[in-house]
This record gives structure tokens, C-alpha cells and sequence, in this order.
């Protein structure tokens, strides 16, 4: 019997993820398109998004033939949310294209990588990490749990991103460079050296425009 595949979060990565899911014949044969569970009850689905909200992710009493999808780009609220599921012992699905994953990389549950997202060999890129489109992850990277990757974005070898990293689009981490937990990498930024715990860089070479 097929499972019944949940996405966490109904906001745009949950449509991608849903445009992704239902257009790919690999997923609909191992799983049914069940529905969206979204702290907002009154969110708007658009017009063609043939499954339902079913609740909230805050109090939502799982099934045994239930797997979730996370799909939120906060990396805090995205913990916050898959935390309740997870505590019931839910099951979490990951979706990439194995074709374009290196050798001796571990990938956690609950991961996504979106169309283009090419990883290289021995990395280990944690649970509930999103990975938007085209980006380039080089080898030896080490991406924690709940991290957020925008699209085009491009991490050379070596790189490690602590837990709950954002990295918006088209920015460029250099070789071996250190991303502390909960930082946040601004858009097109190119980062030359560590980045503090939960610091906010920006810019070419990227600088601490915040710092907690």
C-alpha cells in the first residue's frame, strides 16, 4: 500500500515542492499527494493545487502510513514545526536526483533538492535541508540540520555550514570556509573567510553587517 505523503508548510517551497512531487512519475508511484499541514488556517491555496490543508503541523496527530516532506525556508521556524511531527516518530521522505550525487555522500531524511542541484562526493548534508534550484555544492561540504539554500548558489569544497544556515541565492562560499549555526548569508554575498554563529553577512568579499 502506497503511503501518504504530507508536506509540511503551504507557502512557495511547499508549491514547489508539490509542482515537483506531481509531476514525477517516481514519487506518485510510491506515494499519494495527501495534503498540506500550515499554521495559517486561512491560507489561500491556488487554483489547480488538487490536495487540502489538513491542519496544523503544531498539533497534528500522525497515521502509520503517514511520511512528511518539510518544506519551509526559515530554518528556525522550519525545527519548530517538523519538531511536534517528529516527536510521534513520523517518517520523513527525501527527494533528490541520485544521478546528480556524488559518491560517498550521506544524505539525511526529510531533504530536498529542487531541479539542478548538483552535490559532490563525500559530503554529508544534514536532516530537513532544502536545496533550491542549480545550486552547486562541491566535495568534502558538510551542511547541517534544517540549513536553507537559495537558488544558484555555490559552496567549494571543504565548506561547512553549521545547523539552521541561510544562504540566499546566487551567493559564493570559498574553499574550507566555516558558516556558524544559524547565520545567515545574504544575496549574491561572497564569503571568503568564517562566519560567526548566527552573524549576517553581506556583500564582495562578504562583511558582518549583524552580529548577536
Amino acid at each position: 500500500m502506497k503511503k501518504n505523503l504530507i508536506i509540511i508548510g503551504a507557502g512557495g517551497l511547499g508549491r514547489i515542492v508539490y509542482d515537483t512531487f506531481s509531476r514525477h512519475g517516481g514519487v506518485l508511484s510510491q506515494f499519494n499527494l495527501t495534503g498540506f499541514l500550515d499554521t495559517r488556517p486561512d491560507i489561500q491555496l491556488p487554483d489547480g493545487i488538487a490536495i487540502p490543508l489538513l491542519g496544523s503541523p503544531l498539533d497534528y496527530k500522525i497515521s502509520k502510513n503517514e511520511i512528511f516532506m518539510p518544506a519551509v525556508g526559515n530554518p528556525q521556524l522550519k525545527e519548530s514545526l517538523v519538531t511536534p511531527i517528529a516527536r510521534q516518530g513520523a517518517e520523513f521522505a527525501s527527494f533528490y536526483s541520485q544521478e546528480f550525487v556524488g559518491t560517498r555522500t550521506h544524505i539525511g531524511h526529510g531533504a530536498f533538492f529542487a531541479a539542478g542541484t548538483v552535490v559532490s562526493v563525500d559530503c554529508r548534508i544534514g536532516q530537513h535541508v532544502f536545496i533550491d534550484t542549480y545550486t552547486i555544492v562541491g566535495h568534502d561540504v558538510e551542511i547541517g540540520d534544517y540549513c536553507m539554500l537559495g537558488a544558484k548558489c555555490f559552496l567549494a569544497g571543504g565548506v561547512h555550514l553549521g545547523k539552521g544556515v541561510t544562504v540566499h541565492p546566487q551567493a559564493t562560499i570559498a574553499k574550507d570556509v566555516r558558516v556558524g549555526d544559524g547565520a545567515i548569508v545574504g544575496i549574491g554575498a561572497v564569503v571568503v573567510k568564517d562566519v560567526p554563529p548566527n552573524a549576517t553577512v553581506f556583500g564582495n568579499p562578504a562583511r558582518v553587517i549583524y552580529s548577536q
